[in-house]
């Protein structure tokens, strides 16, 4: 894996460490800063809590595990689960076959998701979104509200 300081890149190190199109890795990927995957990982891939990681898998890249990561952006292939801190962005080229857990997600037309998506409130602590924590005066328009007996009024 080659690795460069670069400035602006997203991560908050500054570091870009690459995968090259040729190459191939398996076992347990830690980084911080901004990984870009152009090969093939079989393993887990993970970063620092908070540290402004971004995880590029590029448009021929394969990523086979799970994922923890302030930022992934797909552009090629993952099959595992996300937990983005930040946020997920599947391009037009990008697949992804497995569950995420994100504050945000951008999914482009033509890219392929399989999985479920559960959204992170603050900035993905890890706390799910309530939806639960609706009140009455925000459901829709004709949309019941049960009571305590268990009848419906609206």
């Amino acid at each position: 894996m080659a690795s460069k300081n670069e400035s602006g890149n997203g991560g908050a190190s500054g570091e870009v460490s690459l995968l090259g199109t040729d190459s191939r890795f398996q076992g347990v990927v830690r980084f911080s800063g901004t990984l870009r995957v152009d090969g093939e990982i079989k393993g887990d891939i993970t970063s620092p809590a908070g540290s402004g990681s971004v995880l590029i898998v590029n448009a021929q890249a394969v990523v086979e595990g799970d994922i923890v990561s302030d930022s992934v952006l797909i552009s090629g292939r993952v099959v595992g689960n996300i937990q983005a801190r930040d946020r997920v962005e599947i391009f037009r080229t990008g697949y992804l076959r497995g569950d995420m857990h994100t504050g945000d997600i951008m999914i482009e037309g033509g890219a392929e998701f399989q999985g479920q998506c559960h959204m992170l409130r603050d900035g993905g602590r890890g706390e799910p979104a309530a939806a639960a924590a609706q009140t009455p005066g925000d459901a829709p328009p004709g949309a019941g509200v049960e009571s305590a007996a268990g009848t419906t009024t609206t």
